[in-house]
């Protein structure tokens, strides 16, 4: 008996329908976003050279503007950003994170505005979710498998609320998945020349925006060239199909291409990054940190996305190789995902990567992981029956309820945060962070000192006519209130930093005067409350 044409129509438009509702839900969570504010102050640092390249000044060092006598306070101390966020090379500041991401996301700004700075991530994220769809048709999987397995990656898994996040990680995780997922076809599928060097292009450019992912390009271009070396030992990878060279030639085009322009801008190939891991830090520290890393990494991909589990235990009763026509592929995969879990947390800085959701530096492992296992899931389900295919089922659905609820529910909605992986919530990122803009911004004052750094990453964009200052001790506010004075402003905001100490407000009055040349100058700080989570004070210059 054949099905009805409705029946596969029904089918088809399933699928569909699944990433119709997954873009609705993304572009619901711009929510979290609005008004200015940034899950990370990375993003913060990201967006104002964003800014500064959209309005045609394209330098890839931070050129804030302002006043000649402001620029002279920053350059005696009380510039707004330190390392190892912004490191002075070349008597020019540059930000530690790469610049094609501001610089891609600099052209949407320039036509959209703030609302911009997201399309990239959002497209990106839908990338995958496509690239993902017609992966499930070259395979053949049924289309409950294709709905199911969307269903997983896009409401059960971490990796979409990074499409509500001023990140570069969702355009990496794309250009990756797609690079990794042409050079590996299903069986008796043709892959061109073309798409080889694309292939490796593709990885090579997720480079470009995460350097996690130069583990990802070392691993492949190290079993291509292990496959070279001893073809009999590894003859059942896929990786060459007798065009290595081209892939290779890629995936190094484009790296050496982005190292060059990282050599010319900031003098070093690694970019500014390298000062924070490569300089800054011994070999020795690296692996000191590396095992709590891995703790951290780890704990968070399976809690915050339990399909991984679920995965393993499958894949551990098939003997890792059940699928028929996938079967080299999927074990190609899964050493993959070995060994970039293994080497990745060797290179990162301390604590995992700060604020995130989920383990953000495994996310390509997510649409990799939701592969093997709908692969894994087209097969079982075509081959068992009773008891055992209602176990898959059953287990299957438990496992997608559990994500759902962490990923859809406490990911958005909920005040939610766990300190084991340093992850939060997008509601309990937005609701301290938006009432101080709302005030900050209504106040007249357009200079504001404040005690971290991290204010000004986290405000400053959604307040580009205010002025900030770095003034991390009471002879710092001194020092800008002299300044302030002598340019004929008697007024300055002071706003603190909640989880770092800020004792000048409550300093006495004698440790606020300042005795300059010319006459002396008291400073008092008058409270104008909590605004979110920022104390923000007024603060008036008088004489003494």
């Amino acid at each position: 008996m054949y099905p009805s044409r409705s029946k596969i129509s029904l089918d088809v438009k399933f699928p569909w329908l699944i990433i119709l509702v997954g873009i609705l839900f993304t572009l619901s969570l711009q929510k979290y976003t609005q008004g200015g504010v940034f899950f990370s102050g990375d993003g913060g640092l990201k967006a104002l050279l964003s800014q500064q390249l959209a309005a045609g000044n394209w330098h890839f060092d931070l050129r804030l503007s302002a006043p000649g006598w402001v620029v002279e306070l920053w350059k005696q101390g009380l510039y707004p950003f330190t390392p190892p966020y912004v490191y002075e090379r070349f008597d020019n500041y540059f930000i530690t994170f790469p610049f094609p991401f501001p610089a891609l996301t600099s052209i949407f700004y320039s036509v959209l505005g703030y609302w911009g700075l997201y399309v990239v991530p959002l497209l990106a994220l839908w990338l995958i979710w496509l690239r993902f769809f017609q992966i499930g048709q070259q395979l053949k999987w049924r289309a409950d498998v294709v709905a199911i397995a969307l269903s997983i990656l896009i409401f059960a898994s971490p990796l979409t609320l990074y499409g509500a996040m001023y990140w570069e990680h969702t355009l990496a995780v794309s250009l990756a998945f797609w690079g990794i997922t042409i050079l590996l076809g299903p069986k008796g599928a043709t892959t061109s020349n073309i798409q080889v060097f694309l292939s490796g292009s593709l990885i090579g450019l997720s480079i470009w925006f995460r350097s996690e992912f130069i583990c990802l390009a070392a691993i492949v271009v190290g079993l291509t060239l292990w496959q070279w070396v001893s073809p009999k030992m590894l003859s059942w990878l896929p990786i060459l199909q007798g065009k290595g060279r081209l892939f290779i030639s890629g995936l190094l085009l484009s790296m050496l291409v982005f190292f060059g322009l990282n050599q010319t801008i900031y003098g070093h190939f690694l970019g500014i990054h390298a000062l924070q891991v490569v300089e800054e830090s011994s070999i020795r520290q690296q692996l000191s940190q590396a095992m709590a890393n891995y703790q951290q990494l780890l704990n968070a991909l399976i809690k915050y996305f339990p399909f991984t589990l679920w995965v393993l235990t499958i894949a551990v009763l098939t003997r890792f190789s059940k699928p028929r026509y996938f079967r080299y592929q999927i074990i190609t995969i899964w050493l993959i995902l070995l060994l970039f879990t293994l080497v990745v947390p060797l290179i990162i800085p301390p604590g995992a990567g700060g604020k995130q959701w989920g383990a953000r530096f495994y996310l390509i492992l997510v649409p990799l992981l939701t592969l093997i296992g709908g692969t894994y899931l087209n097969q079982v389900l075509t081959c068992l029956r009773g008891w055992r295919y209602y176990l898959t089922i059953s287990s299957l659905t438990i496992v997608f309820l559990a994500g759902a609820y962490l990923n859809v529910y406490n990911g958005t909605v909920a005040n939610y945060g766990d300190r084991a992986t340093a992850s939060v919530s997008l509601s309990r990122n937005y609701g301290p962070i938006a009432p101080a803009i709302t005030a900050i911004t209504e106040h007249s004052s357009p200079y504001i000192a404040m005690s971290h750094q991290f204010v000004a990453q986290q405000l400053w964009v959604a307040t580009p006519e205010k002025t900030f200052f770095l003034t991390e001790s009471t002879s710092d506010v001194r020092q800008l209130a002299d300044g302030l004075y002598e340019q004929g402003y008697s007024q300055f905001l002071y706003i603190c930093y909640p989880h770092r100490p800020c004792p000048t407000p409550e300093e006495p009055a004698e440790n606020l005067v300042i005795l300059s040349k010319k006459m002396s100058l008291q400073l008092k700080f008058s409270s104008l409350g909590t605004f979110g989570k920022y104390p923000v004070y007024d603060v008036m210059i008088s004489k003494l």
